[in-house]
């Protein structure tokens, strides 16, 4: 399966997903096996970054300049 911006196209591509934040510091390792079997394979990265990183002091911040920063490897390489 090409990788569609979903959990379930990284199933027999990696074994984890490791997110972080350059700017907090914060950062994490999430079995995709357990992803799936949790959020199920339809379920967009993007929205399970975004909960994720939901608690992020930087999101909750006001102003434009501060962001949550948080990241996921590169993942359009995968086939």
């Amino acid at each position: 399966m090409p990788h569609d911006g979903t959990i379930g196209s990284l199933v027999g591509k990696l074994d984890a997903l490791r997110i972080e934040c350059p700017d907090c510091k914060r950062s994490g390792r999430y079995h995709v096996a357990k992803l799936v079997e949790e959020h199920g394979p339809g379920y967009r990265l993007t929205d399970w970054l975004s909960e994720r990183t939901r608690d992020c002091p930087n999101k909750q911040a006001s102003g434009v300049t501060r962001a949550c920063g948080a990241i996921m490897p590169d993942l359009s390489g995968l086939r």
